[in-house]
Parts: structure tokens; C-alpha cells; sequence
């Protein structure tokens, strides 16, 4: 008689083969669609709600920047202007860019002469709104109106050797080396050093090549009488402040100094300031005097 519960559980070899290829195709078959679901199919858990508000900030913020870009070119105050004479600082405080200015004092260094108002509105990176601002605010002499026999005229040749301590930023950038927002740099550090005394002084500004820098030496002159000294018993904390020498912090402590000697009788009294080392005094006294 046989035996049931062992009957069911025993089978041929035949049988056992069938039922492990069975068990391996359920794992085969397991495997693939594990695989497909982590590593082939695209994760779909990703909430597009959240995608699609992100893009909407981003593009908000870039939207934002934007405005204030424009809100930031187009807020300097006109003022009446002659764009044949006016300077690169003119031009920049009317807030045209440093790319315009450019394009605008180079244009005009090669002989572009502005009889009436329209000859500004062709120019380069100019933008309609641009030149709707400041058309209103455009003077040209009338003895240049009315010379119309030619549209251009030659430029000026440079002198052999100009002042820098005197001459302005239209002037500097003709010379190799010096674009429009550069030449308003070295005028605007000069303003606050009271002049050049050393062309070293313009490595300040800007790190020029060797070969550049020595052109400008060559073509820039320097008269250190020309400079304006700061006078030490009666400038204000806020004068001194203002050199790119001084700073905050050192002019509050001269002045602190002034006040304890009651009055400098010599600027080597400087060196008595804190803070104060050998090469600041060097660079600052040559700006003092005692009055």
C-alpha cells in the first residue's frame, strides 16, 4: 500500500529537473523586472508640481535681476551734454555703459563729428530707449551745426607728452592700453590721491602689461608740485577718510593724535599714529603738510 504523503513529495528525476527549471524561470523572471524598475525605467516619484514652481522662481529671479539692471542703467539724472566735448566720466554718469562709452569715444577719436542730435542715435550698442532718454538733453553749439560741409573731421594728434595730473579721461583713452572705464579709474584715483606723484601709482589702478606700462611712461609726464596736500591741523576726519592711503580707521587715529599734541609741528609726527609702519608713512606723508 502506498504510502500518500510520501507518494506526493517524491518525484521522478525527470519531474525534479521540470520543477527546478520552474523555480529558476520565477527567479529569471524576478530579477528582470527588478532590474527594469531601478536601473531602466525612469524614476517617476520626481513631483512636477514642485519642478514646474522651481522653474517659476528661477525664471521670477532672473526676472527681477533683470529689472534692476535696468532699473540701475536707467536711473542716473540726465543733464544737457554736447557729445562732441563731453568726457568718459560724463558719459558713464549718464549712465551709459562702459561698452558704449567705448565704442562711442573711439568712434569719435577717429573723426566722427556730431552736427545735430540724429548723428548720436546710430551709434553701436546704443538702444532706442538709451537715446530716446537723452535725445531732449543732447546741445550742440551752433557753430557746429552749421559746419555741414564735411560729416568728419581729423582729430588732433596727440602732444609727444601729456600731464597726467592735468589732462582728463578723453584725452587718456587715445593712449594704447586705456578704454573708456579705465581712463574714468585713473581720473577718479587721482581726484582722491590729490595727483600722481610716481607713474608706478597707476599699477594701483590696474595691473598694466610691462610693455603698455612703459609706453605710458614714456608718453605721461608727472610734476609731483602739482599734487594737493592734505593739511594735517585743519583737514576734517572726513578728508582724511577719503585718500586711498588713509582709510577710516588711520585718519580717525590722526586725528585722535592731533587732538592729544594739540597740533602737529612736523608730519614726522605722524609716525606716531597707530597702526601706522614705515612704508604707510612714506606713501602718506608725501600728501601732508603743515599749515
Amino acid at each position: 500500500m502506498n504510502n500518500p504523503p510520501k507518494s506526493f513529495f517524491t518525484f521522478s528525476r525527470k519531474e525534479q529537473y521540470g520543477v527546478i527549471g520552474l523555480i529558476s524561470l520565477i527567479c529569471i523572471v524576478f530579477a528582470i523586472s527588478f532590474f527594469i524598475r531601478n536601473y531602466v525605467q525612469p524614476k517617476v516619484n520626481i513631483d512636477e508640481e514642485k519642478l514646474q514652481l522651481a522653474w517659476q522662481k528661477m525664471q521670477a529671479n532672473q526676472e527681477i535681476l533683470s529689472d534692476e539692471n535696468s532699473a540701475s542703467t536707467s536711473s542716473s539724472e540726465p543733464f544737457y551734454f554736447d557729445p562732441n566735448t563731453l568726457d568718459s566720466m560724463g558719459f558713464i554718469q549718464l549712465g551709459l555703459s562702459a561698452k558704449t562709452t567705448k565704442y562711442l569715444l573711439n568712434w569719435r577719436s577717429k573723426g566722427k563729428h556730431f552736427y545735430k542730435k540724429e548723428d548720436f542715435k546710430p551709434l553701436y550698442s546704443l538702444t532706442e530707449t538709451e537715446y530716446n532718454r537723452l535725445s531732449p538733453y543732447i546741445q550742440i553749439k551752433e557753430s557746429e551745426r552749421n559746419n555741414h560741409f564735411t560729416q568728419y573731421e581729423k582729430p588732433l594728434p596727440l602732444p609727444a607728452h601729456i600731464n597726467l595730473n592735468k589732462t582728463d579721461s578723453t584725452t587718456l583713452v587715445r593712449l594704447n592700453g586705456i578704454g573708456a572705464l579705465l581712463a574714468h579709474k585713473i581720473v577718479d584715483y587721482r581726484r582722491g590721491l590729490g595727483g600722481f606723484l610716481r607713474h608706478e601709482q597707476l599699477l594701483e589702478i590696474y595691473k598694466f602689461p610691462d610693455t603698455t606700462f612703459a609706453y605710458l611712461k614714456e608718453k605721461l609726464t608727472i610734476n609731483p608740485s602739482e599734487i594737493e596736500k592734505i593739511k594735517l591741523n585743519s583737514c576734517t576726519e572726513a578728508q582724511l577718510s577719503r585718500h586711498p592711503y588713509i582709510g577710516e580707521k588711520m585718519a580717525k587715529n590722526i586725528i585722535l593724535l592731533r587732538s592729544g599734541l594739540k597740533k602737529f609741528d612736523k608730519i614726522e609726527q605722524l609716525r606716531q599714529v597707530p597702526l601706522m609702519n614705515e612704508e604707510k608713512y612714506r606713501k602718506i606723508a608725501a600728501y601732508c603738510a603743515i599749515d
